[in-house]
């Protein structure tokens, strides 16, 4: 689905462009960045795969897909997919790729702008996230969002060749 621009008072919330590829293949393979994401650590992916996952994306009828800009600078990205009309749900994701911006409020605007967009513009009434328990940071920021932890996955991932605990959180209309 194309995804709409959505505007925050710091950040514009923006579908994704080619260039944006080039960044992903940083933040990709950056350690520190990719700690608590759900893969295993990333290898650098040629520029036409990431490519084709943004034409992908563009394509996912249960979707929306943007990057976040500051300044005219790309500082991460954010999602909002499994889209069910039956339902009324999605799940959100979000991923702060520079650095500078953490712990800077930058996922609690985005965030809350995602939520505000999905209720009024796409009728969602639920939204899901689901977060490592050892990213304390994330929880917090779910938690200021309006997100109550709803579920725990017990061993449900494997990182570093441990199994981890995933923490479902989730908000209502």
């Amino acid at each position: 689905m194309k995804s709409p621009i959505i505007k925050t008072e710091n950040y514009i919330i923006r579908p994704f462009k080619k260039e944006d590829a080039l960044l992903w293949q940083v933040w990709d393979t950056d350690v520190e960045i990719q700690a608590h994401m759900p893969e295993p650590k990333n290898e650098l992916q040629k520029i036409q795969e990431q490519y084709d996952y943004i034409e992908e994306c563009e394509n996912d009828e249960e979707g929306y897909y943007w990057s976040i800009d500051s300044d005219e600078k790309t500082i991460g990205t954010v999602s909002l997919t499994e889209i069910d009309d039956h339902h009324k749900s999605a799940e959100l994701g979000i991923v702060i790729g520079d650095k500078n911006f953490w712990g800077k409020g930058v996922a609690t605007e985005v965030i809350k702008s995602i939520i505000n967009n999905a209720i009024q513009e796409l009728n969602i009434e639920y939204i899901s996230a689901e977060v490592e328990e050892a990213n304390i940071g994330m929880q917090k920021v779910f938690i200021k969002c309006g997100f109550e932890q709803d579920g725990k996955f017990i061993n449900s991932r494997v990182k570093e060749g441990q199994r981890i605990n995933v923490l479902h959180f989730g908000i209502n209309k």
